[in-house]
């Protein structure tokens, strides 16, 4: 249920800022101006949840691993290295609260504008 209530909060705002880009992007604000807008920032939501559901499943920590392994072995910054190796991964580093919200939201209103673009 909170998963529900977090993304119908996330749609509102997609919503709000979609309608508020529209007005100030756009001369006039059409129909089509604030479809476009919400289309958009619904691509916005869904490129910002797929970079946190990457970053949680771990994907940036092997790089992260992998260049503090390089620059410790292969540079003469070896002993600096000693400090950023205990340094937390970036999965470690964040709460990744609101990766479901915004993929879900942004899902919601990328189909939406699709389907009602076709029908206009």
């Amino acid at each position: 249920m909170n998963l529900i209530k977090r993304s119908i909060y996330a749609l509102i705002i997609l919503l709000i800022v979609g309608v508020g880009a529209g007005f100030f992007y756009y001369d006039n604000l059409t129909f089509v101006a604030v479809l476009n807008s919400v289309f958009m920032v619904s691509l916005a939501y869904i490129m910002l949840g797929c970079l946190m559901f990457v970053a949680r499943g771990g994907f940036f920590d092997a790089i992260t691993l992998s260049f503090r392994r390089f620059m410790k072995k292969g540079t003469k910054y070896g002993d600096i290295m000693d400090d950023v190796e205990r340094m937390e991964l970036p999965s470690e580093v964040f709460e990744y609260k609101a990766t479901e919200p915004l993929l879900i939201s942004g899902i919601i209103a990328f189909l939406a504008t699709v389907l009602i673009s076709f029908n206009i």
